[in-house]
């Protein structure tokens, strides 16, 4: 099942951070950029976006259900059906 994860980056640095501690310590200068991400239970992710309606493409729900599909067609196609 797949789970939702805040995420920061920072785009000068092109760091992603998992945790805003360490976010902070680069906040002091630069800009840090919050992101919402699903991470599915083989470790997929799918960024969120948040002008997106949560059933639409790109959306909450869509985000959710994309991470927990596999990448491999045959076995999408199996799990879809």
């Amino acid at each position: 099942m797949a789970h939702i994860e805040t995420w920061y980056r920072c785009p000068t640095c092109k760091v992603l951070y998992s945790n805003q501690n360490e976010a902070f310590k680069c906040r002091n200068s630069h800009p840090i950029i919050e992101e919402k991400w699903a991470v599915g239970k083989g470790g997929k992710a799918v960024k969120i976006n948040e002008f997106a309606t949560q059933d639409g493409m790109y959306g909450l729900n869509w985000a959710l259900r994309e991470a927990d599909l596999s990448d491999f067609i045959e076995e999408r196609e199996r799990q879809l059906t």
